[in-house]
């Protein structure tokens, strides 16, 4: 059965992304004022405008850039953010198991990769039997 309208997505669903980079924004200022690196501060906070405004702007005529925004109203649209994540999930522990082996060829402890590793693959198994329970 195919849907013929798209659902209109929530008001959470449609300002939760750039709120919380806003937040993010507003973080990066709290933290650089701290360390008194104005500069960074600022700097911190417009990327993060910036990247809040591309999405708002950008969400109407661009499915991508809705995705983003957090606008997964639809099982096509649930389908390409679980394949998407999945991608980017086989890609971080690629990259933290290269660290990893690379810090342990260098002579180092593998220390903070072996601690990310673990993480990694203990919320992997967890979320594993988690869902396969739930169904």
């Amino acid at each position: 059965m195919s849907i013929d309208h798209k659902p209109e997505a929530t008001r959470g669903q449609r300002w939760g992304v750039p709120a919380l980079g806003l937040a993010i924004g507003v973080g990066y200022i709290a933290i650089f004022m701290a360390r008194h690196e104005p500069g960074m501060a600022a700097a911190g906070f417009v990327v993060m405008a910036v990247y809040v405004l591309i999405l708002v702007t950008a969400s109407r005529r661009s499915e991508a850039a809705a995705l983003l925004r957090g606008e997964a109203t639809d099982e096509r649209r649930h389908a390409i953010n679980q394949r998407a994540s999945a991608f980017t999930m086989n890609v971080l522990v690629l990259v933290l198991l290269a660290g990893f082996v690379t810090e342990l060829i260098r002579g180092h402890s593998g220390h903070p990769w072996d601690v990310l590793c673990g993480v990694s693959g203990a919320v992997y198994v967890a979320s594993t039997i988690f869902f396969s329970r739930r169904g």
